[in-house]
């Protein structure tokens, strides 16, 4: 294809995209409550994580362990700040239901130009980063949300400051922990595409595993609101995560090298194969010399004792 031809095939993707997005956009705006249920899900006692906290408290008579971001009072001092807000929530819940289309649709179009054997192995990855992502979503909207909610919301420098919470910065929270938790959870399928194409291997990540810290560290720092706790709960997925990478960084390299095992060998058998047979012709070469040889010696003697026969002839006349 043309620069021109490819081109053509993007607008016709961007296309296919920006109708799939209108329409979700279109449907989850006329789902006002639903939608704005989720957003505020978070701050409701009703709430998984909370009543799972709460119950935790109460089994082992704690109350260290209940959170109460119920008491986070929100308020909206923008005359289009909740009609912004209902576009946003809308946007948010388009893109994610449309993330998994959208991941199909840069396959593609990146598709013709893989190799077959490539085709397959990159199927893997577009199956695998929705699933990933949605995890990561799921993880950071059911877990990291709340408990920052309630760290942020409720905490006090001094009690004559009362913490009323702009709504547009309480979205900005959990839609932000949300899509840094999934954008966390795509380091295994990083860590393989590094690895399958030999950047990193198992050993150099166990042995720079104090820098992987540190860098997971500033990571959870940046995408992460500023408070210890968002950073935490998301350093310590990310950590688990690199030591699972660094068994998936193993099993590539074992799968290699019994691939490349299983290649010498048929390299060998092969050479073996080509060296009997050219054994073999060459004895049978030499076995055809032979017969040749024998066939011209039984020529000469049979000259010979004709030209004694002729001799005998002349000499008894």
């Amino acid at each position: 294809m043309t620069f021109g031809e490819h081109l053509d095939e993007v607008r016709k993707i961007l296309i296919r995209v920006a109708i799939v997005f209108a329409l979700l956009f279109i449907v989850l705006f006329s789902m006002k409550g639903i939608v704005l249920d989720v957003v505020f899900a978070p701050i409701r006692e009703t709430f998984p994580t909370n009543r799972f906290f709460a119950w935790l408290a109460q089994l082992i008579g704690s109350d260290t362990l209940n959170i109460h971001p119920e008491t986070v009072e929100l308020f909206n001092n923008k005359m289009a700040g909740q009609f912004m807000l209902h576009i946003k929530s809308s946007l948010v819940g388009a893109f994610v239901i449309a993330f998994p289309y959208l991941i199909w649709e840069l396959w593609l179009f990146v598709k013709p130009a893989l190799p077959p054997h490539q085709r397959k192995q990159s199927i893997r990855y577009v199956i695998e980063t929705p699933i990933w992502f949605i995890m990561g979503l799921m993880f950071g909207y059911f877990v990291i949300a709340p408990l920052a909610v309630n760290f942020l919301g409720n905490y006090q420098v001094s009690d004559q400051i009362s913490n009323i919470i702009d709504v547009s910065s309480f979205m900005t929270t959990v839609i932000s922990v949300s899509f840094a938790a999934a954008i966390a959870f795509q380091l295994p399928l990083l860590i393989r595409l590094l690895a399958s194409i030999g950047l990193v291997t198992s050993d150099g990540m166990r042995q720079y595993r104090k820098v992987a810290v540190a860098a997971l560290l500033i990571f959870a720092a940046v995408i992460t609101p500023p408070d210890v706790v968002s950073q935490c709960l998301i350093f310590v997925p990310c950590y688990i995560l690199y030591e699972y990478g660094i068994g998936i960084a193993e099993r590539i390299e074992k799968r290699r090298a019994k691939e490349e095992a299983e290649y010498q060998a048929k390299m060998e058998a092969e050479k073996a194969a080509a060296a009997a047979k050219a054994k073999a012709e060459k004895s049978e070469e030499s076995n055809d010399d032979n017969i040749d040889s024998d066939s011209e010696l039984e020529g000469h003697q049979a000259t010979f004792a004709v030209a004694d026969e002729e001799e005998q002839t002349k000499k008894s006349e």
